[in-house]
């Protein structure tokens, strides 16, 4: 079997006798709902949305969707489990066999550095240099890595440097890779999305030079305000991000992670302007297979955010998955509470799949049923129920930030 790859081989049920292989980041939805990619109709033992097998090869993780039957790997009822090579999976009459890279075992966590790859740490220091930049301050950081506020040292340019992070060795192909996919940003020229300068490797670091943006925390700013105001503030930033995404989206580019972390806001002669970061990151670390699979418990915060088919299908977004994701943010920013219910105690993905969003005026009973239906739409499970396009939802709140007669 050739290295870095993944089959999935079912052997009885339904569909025995299939197999599935997985060279690149992807995931297996096993259920009866029309979302699953295996869909088994006529098993009663299966729910709706059963369990998502992850793929990342050479690793392969397992979550059970709160299923009634339960999701058994070698009979052993489980919640989630990293897979190893040789384990079975069991849902319903369904029987799958994994199969790993060199049918090599894989630990219960990402595997350690191994020698010949170049590993690049989560937990960094702050360097004083990396490529023709001198590092001056961190101004945030977040899953993909640490943004420093940086100066060129020949043009003087002040610029946001983005340290990517990884839990995993980073191979130099996997290296060139990112590098050659991130310079689609280049196409990228427009007022609300973060410029993009330029991106590289130094001495094993994975940097991208950006558009530095003096940015304010959106938090305060909007915490005083009266629900009312508050509201108005967030269609105005709503509105200028819809007309960045109507641009990308017309040059076929999807964010893919637009949430209130993602918008850097800032304030320019009196006046609120939003800017869209980290546009394509998501799809650039996928491409050059270096996301990682995470328990779904540590990445709740982004979970809340991103399109139900996204989750189902990591390598497929398009831009109505966006819209969902913009819908999702202005919820959070007017209500200030996250579209799900995720509790401790349920299993995330589940929750998502199977109970949706609460509605908006739920958690917030005074927001005027016009802003609400916007968001609910925006939120809607199906993609073709939500707004067609960026420019048909960016009309819609201007409709409502217009003055009356």
């Amino acid at each position: 079997m050739s290295s870095e790859q993944v089959v999935l081989k079912i052997n009885s049920g339904p569909y025995a006798g299939r197999s599935f292989t997985f060279t690149s980041p992807d995931s297996l939805l096993l259920g009866r709902s029309s979302r699953a990619h295996v869909r088994i109709d006529g098993d009663h033992h299966i729910s709706r949305n059963h369990c998502l097998i992850e793929v990342k090869p050479p690793k392969c993780h397992i979550v059970d969707l709160n299923s009634a039957n339960g999701t058994y790997v070698n009979e052993e009822r489980v919640s989630d489990r990293w897979l190893n090579d040789g384990d079975t999976i069991r849902g319903g009459e369904t029987n799958i066999t994994v199969q790993l890279e060199n049918n090599a075992a894989q630990p219960s966590r990402p595997t350690p550095a191994k020698p010949d790859a170049t590993c690049v740490m989560t937990a960094m220091s702050q360097p004083e240099q990396v490529a023709d930049f001198s590092v001056l301050c961190e101004v945030g950081h977040g899953a993909m890595g640490v943004v420093y506020k940086a100066e060129h040292v020949v043009t003087g340019q002040i610029v946001a440097l983005k340290l990517l992070a990884s839990d995993q060795c980073v191979s130099e192909k996997r290296m060139q890779v990112f590098v050659r996919e991130a310079e689609i940003l280049r196409e990228l020229a427009h007022k609300r999305i973060i410029r993009f300068i330029e991106t590289g490797a130094d001495d094993g670091r994975l940097y991208i030079a950006m558009e530095f943006v003096d940015a304010i925390n959106l938090e305060d700013v909007l915490r005083p305000l009266s629900l009312k105001n508050r509201i108005r503030v967030v269609l105005g930033l709503m509105r200028q991000i819809l007309g960045g995404l109507a641009y990308a989206h017309r040059k076929d580019l999807v964010h893919r992670d637009i949430k209130p972390r993602n918008l850097l806001v800032s304030r320019d002669n009196g006046k609120l302007n939003a800017r869209l970061a980290d546009f394509g990151l998501a799809k650039n670390f996928a491409d050059a297979g270096m996301s990682q699979i995470s328990s779904e418990h540590e990445i709740k915060g982004t979970l809340s955010y991103i399109a139900p088919e996204q989750i189902v299908n990591c390598r497929f977004a398009k831009p109505t998955a966006d819209i969902f994701s913009v819908g999702a943010t202005m919820y959070t920013l007017i209500s200030g509470q996250t579209i799900y219910n995720l509790s401790n105690h349920e299993t995330p993905i589940a929750t998502i799949l199977n109970d949706g969003p609460i509605p908006l005026r739920e958690r917030a009973p005074d927001v005027p049923r016009a802003v609400s239906e916007i968001v609910d739409r925006a939120l809607a499970a199906e993609p073709g129920d939500r707004f067609t396009s960026a420019e048909e939802m960016q009309r819609s709140i201007e409709e409502l930030l217009r003055p009356p007669g």
